[in-house]
């Protein structure tokens, strides 16, 4: 089956976003995250908040579409083992590997994200080695930092999987799609947001995030209803520009109102935009197929895995110079790009076993 470059170019586009969404957190006025800095100018938290809708409800889109997809071309057991091997090492790595560092990062700059929420604390005195073996046998030090996608993921491809083998056991909806249903999917996301207090706090640890899962698992069903109803990408094409306004619309509404019940219906409005909106500007602007886009479209899942750790450790290096926050984020992003492709070159793709760890497919021919 040939790949959706369209698809692909989104893919890299949503995680190069999500890169400069973590750097930039470092300065916005949200409290929960494992470095802050002390400078919080008021644009770099709207800026933030713009990319977060941005970049997690495509992704989660992009998800529900790849598993209708796959679950077309295989039975119900070879999708739930491709799927544990797709998600279950990576999650695993990010808990027992990067987990206790970014952890002792976070504890040391007095913040501790956890299962009971988010608090501050006093900064941890000892050193890393001293650490580890808490990190180990206290459960309540256990993180899965950014690789929560991971973990929801999984839950919703067990939880949803009823539901995603009927569609898939249908034909594809044949019929064209009208102009309103473009527009729709806003509304579930919009009101599951406002009735249940969702978006703000976030802190996507699940026992207390049940809105957040409620909200990503629409996320995740509105892309497979788009794989079940292939003639939708048709119409959200035809109306991109104007699920481009309705997100640019929403943003201005989670600027304007913040923490809010209107807030949070803009939220919903926006997300449904920007996922209309990038997956119609995608497939408007689909490249040719290449092999640079083969490589960047392979690479960015295990570069989502790989890219937290870094950019902490660039950020805990970049701050104390004092430099423009611009130019930290811009310092912070860059740097944590190159750091982390380095690390995927050289460790992650030559290698069977490290594939494997990593959610990847085994190298084919020519790779």
């Amino acid at each position: 089956m040939n790949r959706r470059t369209d698809l692909d170019l989104l893919r890299v586009v949503l995680c190069a976003s999500v890169i400069i969404q973590h750097a930039v957190l470092i300065f916005a006025s949200e409290p929960r995250y494992h470095v802050k800095s002390d400078l919080s100018p008021a644009w770099a938290t709207g800026l933030y908040e713009a990319l977060r809708i941005f970049a997690m409800p495509p992704f989660f889109a992009l998800a529900g579409w790849a598993a209708l997809t796959s679950l077309r071309r295989r039975d119900v057991p070879r999708f739930l083992r491709d799927r544990s091997a797709r998600l279950l090492p990576p999650l695993a790595i990010g808990i027992f590997l990067f987990g206790p560092f970014i952890k002792y990062i976070e504890l040391s700059q007095g913040r501790d994200l956890g299962l009971a929420g988010f608090r501050l604390v006093q900064p941890i005195q000892i050193g890393i080695l001293e650490f580890l073996p808490r990190y180990f046998t206290r459960i309540v030090l256990t993180t899965w930092s950014h690789l929560w996608f991971l973990g929801y993921l999984a839950i919703y491809s067990i939880a949803l999987l009823p539901l995603l083998a009927w569609l898939a056991g249908r034909k594809p909806i044949a019929a064209p799609a009208p102009w309103w249903s473009v527009y729709l999917p806003a509304v579930p996301l919009a009101l599951v947001l406002a009735v249940f207090n969702g978006y703000w706090p976030y802190l996507p640890n699940l026992i207390h995030d049940w809105s957040n899962f409620a909200y990503f698992a629409l996320c995740f069903l509105i892309g497979a209803t788009i794989a079940a109803w292939p003639r939708y990408e048709d119409a959200m094409s035809s109306h991109t520009w104007w699920l481009v306004l309705l997100a640019a619309v929403g943003c201005y509404g989670v600027v304007h109102f913040g923490e809010s019940v209107p807030g949070r219906l803009c939220v919903g409005l926006m997300a449904w935009g920007c996922i209309g909106g990038t997956w119609g500007l995608a497939r408007r602007w689909a490249p040719a197929p290449s092999r640079w886009l083969d490589w960047l479209g392979e690479a960015t899942f295990p570069i989502y895995i790989l890219h937290h750790l870094p950019l902490l450790g660039l950020a805990l290096w970049i701050i104390p110079m004092g430099q423009s926050v611009w130019l930290q984020i811009t310092l912070i992003a860059g740097g944590d790009i190159l750091v982390t492709m380095a690390l995927y070159v050289g460790l992650i793709r030559p290698w069977p076993w490290m594939r494997t760890l990593f959610g990847m497919a085994p190298k084919t021919a020519g790779q």
